[in-house]
């Protein structure tokens, strides 16, 4: 698949967050509907204790003087006890609310990454993942963007809202009891109020953000006379007086939009300021007028007061506005990529022709959009068992060859055949478990050492004399023995027990991986500069022993080392995209052309060296 046609339409937003809801059900039914019970009970909670507040006060206007053993004291205590209740039910309910509904978005986060992963992992070919675009849809996804905020904080931040959205509505609903359309009058005024001050404050955390990303080279110059490395220059071209103007004045450019946000967001939150208070001056003033001309009771008026107080919890903008908004837009992004079935290809039937001789027919790629080929027109056949090795300046099209040999890319024009079967659609896969690599940009998995190696071919992972043995071929074997858990160790120093590895034992470490696959069935070994981490010792040992440890299989090894290179039965010489040479090692030194050029050229730098 390129990368074209692998990218996504742009998800919609507007109806993610009750899709998202929905979504959460289905992952952690049981987490959601009790999540979904105590955000309802410590939004209700509030509004039971202003009751029985009301409730109280009323009370004790009888119970004044009356002692503590009266009917109407003992109404007292019970709205005392109401109210201590609900106190301790709104605090362990929304203690329950908050551990119980993150834990919820986890899962949530948790499997739409799967779900982005498995998508992303679908294709056989990884054109899309080197496509911007694509790898923005995934780093949204992820809730990597103007603010990080990954799917699953979309519904922690709902039940938090939830939970004071049902204060607020109850509030209203006691207010309007005590005067009736006071509560609808209240809620819509402090609603509108709410819509804009979140509005604004997303606006501004947006702009604030921005400006960091605008910032960043504000702050390195700023950092740059302060910074170990580049103070010796500093100092001694006299630099410092250069870095303090340039600081200055990208400063004050970059930070006059923030300043004029600020502004505008000062003047706002006055409007809302005059706009609350005279709400609440004379909502205050007509409960009290009520009271004292009879209208309603004492307890009316304190009832009226708490619950305005809880309505003014609405106005609140804050991180779960942040939460929900943004963890949207994260989820939208994920829905937006199709589950796949297999990604890894785990149920992908055997190559079923033979694995005969690999043949390139006119093959030509281009990256993405890029006006000019990298390969143009390549025609290749490669015996079962030929080792062969590709030479040529950088930009001539070697690890791209290699690429559309492995089956990681398609071709833009032209073909790849094994044994006459082109790797295409359905048979890329199966061709792909047939093919061992190692890249010069090969893994280094953060995993232990016996991992590392497996992924070879992880189906035979149990293989212990496998592994050994290609361990040992690979140079490997006393280094493992030698980690502070062998096999088991991990291959990072940031995990307890783990250790750093060198450059050179990373790469024994993939080619004992490319090895442990060769051992195990697979017919075509890739090997891209294989011994760029090796010192010369190591790089000679390697290629002295190469074709007996990858005896029986087809291998293409390339490599700038022309002295290794010799070695193998059959040389090609790209250039600029195509074949310009093809033989053994002998004829093309023999006719003199392009390779016997760069091998005299190498060979001559090393004589001058060695003198």
């Amino acid at each position: 698949m390129t990368a074209d046609t692998s990218l996504l339409p742009p998800p919609a937003t507007r109806w993610v967050l009750p899709a998202l809801v929905r979504y959460s059900f289905s992952v952690a039914p049981g987490a959601a509907t009790l999540t979904t019970v105590l955000a309802v009970l410590a939004g209700a909670a509030p509004v039971g204790i202003t009751i029985g507040i009301g409730g109280l006060v009323d009370g004790l206007t009888p119970a004044i003087g009356q002692g503590l053993d009266t009917p109407a004291a003992r109404e007292c205590y019970r709205w005392v006890a109401l109210v201590v209740a609900l106190f301790f039910l709104a605090h362990v309910t929304e203690s329950a609310r908050t551990a119980l509904g993150r834990d919820l978005g986890r899962r949530v986060t948790g499997r739409l990454s799967e779900r982005v992963m498995t998508a992303a992992s679908e294709p056989a070919t990884i054109g899309h993942l080197e496509d911007p675009a694509y790898l923005g849809r995934l780093a949204r996804a992820r809730g990597n963007g103007t603010i990080d905020m990954p799917p699953g904080e979309a519904v922690f931040g709902f039940s938090a809202k939830a939970s004071l959205w049902v204060t607020g509505v109850g509030s209203a609903a006691l207010l309007t009891q005590v005067t009736w359309g006071l509560g609808l009058i209240v809620f819509a005024v402090f609603a509108v109020l709410h819509v804009r001050l979140v509005r604004n404050y997303r606006t501004a955390v947006i702009e604030t953000v921005n400006q960091t990303e605008k910032l960043r080279r504000t702050s390195y110059l700023r950092d740059v006379p302060t910074t170990p490395g580049a103070a010796r220059e500093v100092r001694l071209f006299g630099l410092t007086s250069f870095f303090r103007d340039a600081y200055h004045a990208e400063w004050r450019v970059n930070m006059a939009e923030v300043w004029q946000r600020r502004h505008e967001h000062r003047l706002f939150v006055v409007v809302v300021v005059v706009v609350t208070g005279v709400t609440v001056a004379s909502v205050l003033y007509y409960l009290a007028y009520r009271a004292a001309t009879g209208g309603t009771t004492v307890g009316d008026l304190a009832l009226g007061g708490l619950a305005l107080r809880a309505l003014l919890q609405v106005l609140r903008a804050d991180e779960d506005d942040l939460r929900t908004g943004f963890g949207s837009k994260a989820a939208a992004e994920a829905f937006a990529f199709p589950v796949a079935e297999s990604p890894d290809g785990s149920d992908t039937a055997p190559w079923a022709a033979p694995v005969a001789a690999v043949a390139c027919e006119d093959l030509r790629f281009r990256y993405g959009s890029a006006a000019d080929e990298v390969l143009r027109g390549i025609d290749l056949d490669i015996p079962a068992g030929q080792s062969l090795a590709v030479v040529g300046l950088n930009g001539a099209g070697k690890t791209t060859l290699a690429r559309l040999l492995a089956g990681l890319d398609a071709p833009s024009g032209g073909c790849v055949r094994v044994g006459g079967t082109p790797v295409e659609g359905a048979d890329r896969r199966s061709w792909q478990r047939q093919v061992v690599a190692v890249f010069q940009d090969f893994g280094r998995y953060e995993l232990t050492v016996r991992d590392n190696i497996a992924f070879g071919s992880l189906t035979h992972a149990d293989d212990e004399a496998g592994l050994r043995a290609v361990a040992r071929q690979a140079g490997l074997l006393e280094f493992i023995e030698g980690l502070p858990k062998g096999w088991d160790t991990v291959m990072s120093g940031g995990y307890a027990g783990g250790v750093d590895a060198s450059g050179g034992e990373w790469q024994r470490i993939a080619i004992a991986r490319a090895l442990f696959g060769l051992r195990h069935g697979a017919r075509l070994l890739i090997m891209d500069e294989p011994a760029a981490s090796l010192d010369a010792r190591a790089e000679a040992q390697l290629y002295d022993t190469f074709h007996e440890l990858t005896a029986g299989a087809t291998t293409v090894a390339i490599s700038h080392r022309f002295a290794t290179v010799r070695k193998a039965e059959r040389v090609v010489v790209l250039d600029q995209g195509r074949i310009v040479e093809d033989g053994a090692h002998d004829d093309l030194m023999a006719a003199g052309g392009r390779y016997a050029e760069l091998f005299r050229l190498q060979a001559k730098r090393f004589e001058e060296a060695s003198s």
